[in-house]
């Protein structure tokens, strides 16, 4: 019996619908699937944070190497001051011996019966005998000091010999490293440059294809029955967000500053967070303190290793708290000190440096981490 026309037409539209949940869609192509993506996007989420590593240990190490070198710098400027002010005395002495030489060159030495001939009396004789014996004597100790400032101004300019094979040595290995670092920067470039423009692509076929997915499960809908689409996908950061506190109590604001360059040719391998002096820091997880202390570059600072052997520097403190002291365990949220500006921070505006090194190691990038830690009031 021959099916009507309306009939025909709703078979026709359902069979392709099967025809279309069943095949792949035309313009699918060779594109990934959502799991496929899903695996690519982590790879490179791993990729990237491995780059951050590196690059993190490159900017520690050559801030290692500026210390170092500036260390040799004073030490030379010390040994260029002395040797400076030896040369000056020792011209001294030369200048008074040869005024005495060229006294006793011109007048000669006086014998005691000429001096008893002058005097006219014994007791004159001896106290003038008496008083060249004394400027004789203090010509032996002219020489003598001349010769001792002679022997240090030769050790004086061995010493600055090495103060500047110091010098040349730090310097070779601050550029070695600056080198490397700058590799490493330009390598990180381009392969967030390259991840960038991947993840974007991904994204964007994988909304086409969860979009075009929906439209195929509305129809299929109206026409037979739903298909379940897969989730979409999340990454994580470093650290697991709920295992940690934000380090600051209160308002506090920040950026990404990670790796912005820092006096000396130093590059910043944390991040700065503003807060009003004296805001109270607290420990972000549970742990002990050590190197409780102060420094040039960090001032009043400490660090904090969390039981999984993860490591957080604090620096610019402006004080401590009781709870602060070295080898200290330290529940998370206990206050350890206050918001400042001690150390290389002395008269910018009131912060907290602070740094994040999983497992103990290089640091990382803080700021995607810590933005996902809850907030204490």
């Amino acid at each position: 019996m021959p099916k009507p026309p309306a009939m025909r037409s709703a078979l026709a539209a359902l069979a392709l619908l099967m025809l279309l949940a069943v095949a792949p869609a035309p313009w699918a192509g060779a594109a990934p699937t959502i799991s496929g993506t899903r695996a690519e996007v982590e790879a490179l989420g791993r990729e990237v944070a491995e780059l951050d590593v590196r690059v993190g240990q490159a900017a520690q190490a050559a801030n290692l190497a500026t210390d170092r070198l500036e260390a040799a710098q004073q030490a030379l400027a010390t040994t260029r001051r002395e040797l400076s002010g030896a040369r000056k005395d020792l011209d001294k002495s030369h200048d008074l011996l040869a005024e005495r030489l060229i006294g006793l060159y011109v007048n000669g030495e006086p014998s005691f019966t000429a001096l008893l001939l002058t005097s006219g009396s014994l007791t004159d004789a001896q106290e003038t005998a008496g008083l060249l014996g004394q400027i004789a004597r203090r010509d032996a100790s002219t020489v003598a000091t001349v010769r001792e400032r002679r022997a240090r101004l030769a050790e004086l300019e061995r010493g600055q010999v090495d103060a500047e094979t110091s010098r040349r040595r730090e310097l070779e290995v601050t550029r070695a490293r600056r080198d490397e670092l700058g590799a490493l920067v330009a390598e990180q470039r381009d392969a967030l440059a390259g991840a960038r423009a991947r993840l974007t692509r991904l994204v964007k076929e994988e909304k086409e294809r969860k979009r075009r997915l929906a439209a195929l499960e509305k129809a299929r809908q109206a026409a037979l029955s739903s298909i379940p689409v897969a989730g979409a996908t999340a990454l994580t950061g470093a650290l697991p967000a709920g295992d940690y506190v934000f380090p600051v109590t209160g308002q506090a604001t920040f950026t990404n500053d990670w790796l912005y360059p820092r006096a000396g040719g130093r590059y910043h391998q944390g991040i700065d967070i503003f807060a009003t002096r004296g805001t109270p820091l607290i420990a972000v997880a549970d742990g002990s303190l050590y190197n409780v202390g102060y420094n040039g570059l960090g001032g009043w600072r400490l660090w904090l290793r969390d039981r999984s052997g993860n490591t957080f520097y604090y620096a610019h403190l402006s004080a401590y708290a009781p709870a602060a002291s070295e080898g200290a365990s330290v529940a998370r949220g206990t206050v350890i000190g206050y918001v400042g500006d001690t150390g290389d921070a002395r008269g910018t505006s009131p912060h907290l440096h602070f740094e994040i090194h999983p497992g103990g190691g290089g640091p990382v990038p803080p700021y995607p981490i810590v933005t996902g830690w809850p907030r204490a009031s």
